[in-house]
Parts: C-alpha cells; sequence; structure tokens
C-alpha cells in the first residue's frame, strides 16, 4: 500500500468539502425550512455518495485509511460546535447517534477486504446511501404504521421502502458489476434486501450505518458465487433460525428486537465460519441471559450492550486477521470463551459456585477442540492448554472475586477481560511468528 502526492490532494479536497457541504445544507435548510430530518439525510447521502468514487480515486486502502482516520476526528469536532453551528445539521434531530462515526468506520471496513472485487465495496454503501436515506424520509412524512424500536419507532412503510430500494439497487449492480446469472442475481438481491431491512429495524442509534452495509458485505463476499440451491438452503436456515431465536426470547421474556439481533449477529458468524466456530458465541450470549436472570445489571439496555460488544469484537478480529493475512479464529473463539465464562460466574450464586471448576474445564475443553476442529487452515495463533487455561482464568477471576463490580457495564467489562489473553497471544505471534 502507498500514499502518493495526487492522494493528499484528493484527501485535502474531500476534508474541506465536508464542512462545506454541511454550510450549504445547513443554509438551504434555513431558507426552505426543510426538516431536520431531511438535512440529516441530504448529508447522509452526500457522504455516502462520495464514499462511492473511492474505487475510482485510490488505488489501495491506505488513502481511505488516512481519510477516514482524519475526518473521524473533524466529525467529532463539529460535533463539538468547534465549527460553529455545522453540527446542528447532523444533531438536530432528537436521539442519541454516531452515526456518521459509524459509516466511516463501515467505509474503511468494506473498502480494505474488497480487494479487487468493486461490487463487495460499491452495493454495501449504495444500500446504506440510498435505502436507509428512503425509508427514513418516506417513514417520517407518510409513515401511518408505527412499531416501537429501542431508541425510538419506525414504521411498516419505512421498512417496505427500504427492502425494496435495497432490492433494486442489489439487482442493478449485480448485472453492471458482477458475472452472477441470473437466477443468482435474483437470489442474492432478495436475501439482501431482506437481511439488510431487518438489520436496519433491530440497529439502533445510528448503528444501522455501521452493520447494514457490513451485513451485506459478509453476506455478498460469501453467497456471490454460490449455487441458487446454497442460496436457497442459506436463506432457510436462516428463516428457521429467527424463527427459533424468537420462540426462545419469548420463553425467556427477552425482548423481540433483541432476539432477532442475536439472531443476525449468529447467522452472520455462521456465513463466515463452519458451524461449529459459532457454539462459542451462542454460549457467551445464553450465559449473558442466565447472568441478567440470576444478578440483573445497572443498564437498560443490558442486551444491546452485549451485541454491541459481541459485533465490535468480531470485527476487530476480522480486522487484525485481514491486517494480518493469518486466521484469528482460533483467539476470536477464545474471546467468546472467556466470555461465557465471565457471565456464567456472575450467575452462579450459593452453592452453584461448586460448577466453577467443572465449567472451567468444559470451556478450555470446548475451546481446544473447536481449536483443533479447525486445523490445519486455522494454524496461526494457536494455543496450547496452557495459554488457553491462563486466558480463561484472566476472564472469570474478577466476575467470581467481585461481581459487584460488574453491576454497571458489564458486557463491556467482561469482555475487556476476556480480550487480554488473546491479544497477548496475538501480539506474541506477531513479534515471534
Amino acid at each position: 500500500m502507498s500514499l502518493t502526492p495526487t492522494d493528499g490532494i484528493i484527501i485535502a479536497v474531500i476534508l474541506l468539502a465536508i464542512p462545506a457541504l454541511m454550510l450549504a445544507v445547513r443554509l438551504l435548510g434555513q431558507r426552505f425550512g426543510w426538516n431536520p430530518e431531511v438535512s440529516r439525510k441530504l448529508i447522509h447521502v452526500g457522504t455516502g455518495s462520495l464514499a462511492l468514487t473511492f474505487p475510482l480515486l485510490f488505488s489501495n486502502p491506505l488513502p481511505v485509511l488516512v481519510l477516514l482516520g482524519l475526518a473521524i476526528p473533524l466529525m467529532f469536532a463539529i460535533r463539538l460546535g468547534v465549527l460553529g453551528g455545522l453540527g446542528n445539521v447532523l444533531h438536530a434531530v432528537q436521539r442519541q447517534s454516531y452515526g456518521e462515526v459509524y459509516l466511516a468506520l463501515a467505509i474503511a471496513i468494506t473498502f480494505l477486504r474488497a480487494e479487487e472485487q468493486p461490487v463487495l465495496y460499491v452495493l454495501p454503501i449504495l444500500v446504506i446511501t440510498l435505502s436507509d436515506t428512503a425509508a427514513a424520509l418516506i417513514g417520517t412524512a407518510y409513515g401511518r404504521q408505527r412499531f416501537r424500536v429501542e431508541g425510538g419507532a419506525k414504521s411498516v412503510e419505512g421498512v417496505v421502502v427500504f427492502f425494496f430500494i435495497t432490492w433494486l439497487a442489489s439487482l442493478i449492480v449485480l448485472v453492471l458489476m458482477s458475472g452472477a446469472a441470473p437466477l443468482n442475481m435474483v437470489l442474492i438481491s432478495m436475501l439482501l434486501a431482506a437481511f439488510c431491512a431487518l438489520v436496519e429495524v433491530d440497529s439502533w442509534r445510528g448503528l444501522d450505518n455501521l452493520f447494514v452495509p457490513i451485513g451485506a458485505f459478509l453476506l455478498l463476499a460469501r453467497y456471490l458465487d454460490s449455487g441458487p440451491e446454497d442460496l436457497a438452503a442459506s436463506a432457510a436456515i436462516f428463516l428457521a433460525f429467527l424463527a427459533a431465536v424468537l420462540v426462545l426470547a419469548h420463553l425467556l421474556r427477552l425482548p423481540q428486537q433483541a432476539a432477532r439481533a442475536y439472531a443476525i449477529l449468529l447467522f452472520l458468524i455462521l456465513s463466515i465460519v463452519s458451524l461449529h466456530n459459532v457454539i462459542l458465541p451462542t454460549l457467551a450470549i445464553a450465559a449473558h441471559l442466565a447472568a441478567r436472570t440470576v444478578r440483573p445489571c445497572h443498564s437498560k439496555r443490558a442486551d444491546f450492550d452485549l451485541l454491541f460488544v459481541a459485533a465490535l469484537s468480531s470485527l476487530l478480529w476480522m480486522f487484525i486477521g485481514d491486517a494480518g493475512d493469518r486466521s484469528v479464529i482460533s483467539l476470536f473463539n477464545l474471546t467468546f470463551v472467556g466470555a461465557a465464562l465471565g457471565f456464567l460466574m456472575l450467575a452462579l450464586t450459593g452453592p452453584w459456585r461448586l460448577l466453577v471448576i467443572p465449567a472451567f474445564v468444559v470451556a478450555a475443553g470446548l475451546e481446544l477442540w473447536v481449536a483443533e476442529t479447525n486445523l490445519p487452515w486455522s494454524r496461526s495463533f494457536l494455543p496450547n492448554a496452557l495459554e488457553v487455561a491462563l486466558a480463561l482464568l484472566v476472564a472469570v477471576a474478577l466476575p467470581l472475586w467481585r461481581p459487584e463490580w460488574f453491576d454497571k457495564q458489564r458486557s463491556l467489562r467482561i469482555f475487556a477481560l476476556a480480550m487480554i489473553g488473546p491479544l497477548f497471544l496475538c501480539l506474541r505471534g506477531l513479534l515471534l511468528p
């Protein structure tokens, strides 16, 4: 990867264009009395459209990473009012959101991973640019059938618009940019439209700007070259999986939105890795639900906190694996088994604490079995039994000793502990290959 003087000039122009666009939208919004949602979505369309030109402007990911590394602090500066009232264009809508930051992260991740297949970048960014904007504007102006979601409400009309715009955009992009068979294009477009619409509904606080393009990218990368039978089977598996999760949600009194989001997360993991690699993330979610029932934490959004932290840790391992061009699936699994044990320690009280040692042994055995099953393609960063035991010991010591420390920001603290051992093993493996 390289950075040329031309790249530097383009980066400078784009960084100047962002506040210029916001200023223009602000002045036009004041002149014509636009709804704050309209102004916000115009900025969204402008930045998304600009991002769609990156494959033409830049020949490698480094300039894009540099640009976004500079753009994110600029966005925070605008949010804090450093550049006057420009932040009001984005943040006049009465809901807490970091959508512009999440969109920048999504652009960086998809551009870095798309490599020599521009369709894997263009289609996800086009979906979040067009479909999200159309759904928000139609839902705001014409939505009548509304339903509650985390952080507000959405409309059935907006969801329908999101589905059809995504379906149409996917068909057009696949026809123009892929060599897939016509039937495959239709099936992939339907799968993407349905999946992305569901992700958009179940995202919160602007996270659709991250989860929709990343989810679209992962599905497209997995199924672009698949046959119709594989696509149909995957769709059937997801629907069955979703139905099962919703039934369990009813039994566990879990919010339907959180249950669907859990199903989406696990299905995406399943789309990337083999079935046995979903076992440990599933155990982490189950242990969280047990801990939440036995020892509730002081968070109104405990399930969504877990989803956010689990998704970000998954993306972190994906990024590390891509950057190092080595499989980190063993460290990914070690993180989730550590989190599962940490949550379980909070759920075990009284005489049930006698299960700590057998639970530790079973968890370590599961991690080693999954790691062994992933061979030979996952030899990188493969931990031995002692390393697994030490990493899990770090993950469970504090939850077992001071469970009250996890009554706030539980998921963040549990995953932070669970990441210590895997990150150490990763750093050691990179320094001492």
